[in-house]
């Protein structure tokens, strides 16, 4: 059974010191029994798209930086502060620290317009144990005029040994044939910058050292990053009403070529995101209309 709902209200966008700071305070080293099944919401009401903001994003990520409405990946970078604000939360499974983002789900109903007063509400939804880790999901919902406009899913994943496992990490089919849907480079020294706009800084994105510490390589993107690029590439960014399944396998560093492989049907678009020369997958995507 869940405890009492924690429910945390913004009426701005959060910061990340202040997001840190409370993760720090708050860290739970151990899954306790209370926390399996976390009842946590955080919401920010009639929130205003920021133009600064807006211009930093498309500057980022090579968009035009004027049009009357959002990019449809653009709601991430709002609800991903209060994602962290709840995975930072001392009613959390564990510390923020420990967690990565495998997979994620976007639907957008319409297009946004950037001028439209909208309601963000994110929420823990569900748990599950899996072979070498635990999983949690958060729902996230963007609402215009009391309509829902675009949701997500995040799932998080700590790596552990929690018991015997209750689900196995879900996949997409592997691609069996595959042709080149495009390209594009990912330059160097982007990450910190990126980390302010996104709302995910999680040092893994811009401190090689804290990257090594992590067992990677070198710093990383975001994958929220990747994945607006690549919707580029795809020339998709324009459609109305979409939902993108994306699942993160491993990294993609910076000062890299990044390609696209996959199957164009007419309506959808199942494609996997390569790092450089690396034969495995970075992410795997399938893109539908509806």
């Amino acid at each position: 059974m869940k405890d009492s709902r924690v429910l945390l209200s913004f009426r701005k966008r959060p910061g990340a010191l202040a997001t840190i700071a409370r993760a720090v305070l708050g860290a739970s080293m151990s899954l306790k029994e209370g926390d399996r099944d976390p009842n946590i919401r955080a919401q920010w009401e009639n929130a205003h798209v920021d133009s600064a903001h807006l211009k930093a994003f498309a500057s980022c990520c090579n968009l035009p930086d004027e049009s009357e409405y959002l990019h449809p990946m653009y709601p991430l970078t709002l609800v991903f502060p209060l994602i962290m604000r709840i995975l930072g939360h001392k009613k959390a499974p564990f510390m923020v620290f420990r967690t990565l983002n495998t997979r994620l789900q976007v639907v957008s109903h319409r297009r946004i317009g950037v001028n439209e007063v909208l309601d963000l509400a994110c929420e823990t939804d569900a748990t599950r144990i899996v072979p070498k880790g635990f999983e949690l999901d958060v729902r996230s919902v963007v609402q215009a005029d009391h309509a829902i406009v675009w949701a997500s899913i995040h799932t998080f994943y700590y790596r552990g040994n929690f018991g015997a496992a209750d689900s196995q990490a879900s996949e997409l089919p592997s691609l069996q044939e595959s042709q080149s849907l495009g390209s594009w480079y990912l330059p160097n020294r982007i990450g910190f910058r990126f980390a302010g706009i996104s709302g995910d800084s999680n040092g893994i994105h811009y401190s090689g050292w804290y990257a090594r510490r992590m067992g990677f390589n070198r710093a990383f993107a975001q994958p929220i990053l990747v994945l607006i690029r690549s919707l580029s590439c795809l020339e998709v960014a324009d459609k109305p009403s979409f939902r993108l399944d994306a699942y993160l396998k491993e990294p993609v560093y910076y000062n890299s070529n990044v390609f696209l492989r996959g199957i164009a049907g007419s309506t959808s678009i199942h494609f996997d995101i390569y790092c450089e020369d690396n034969p495995r997958p970075s992410l795997c995507c399938q893109y539908t209309e509806m």
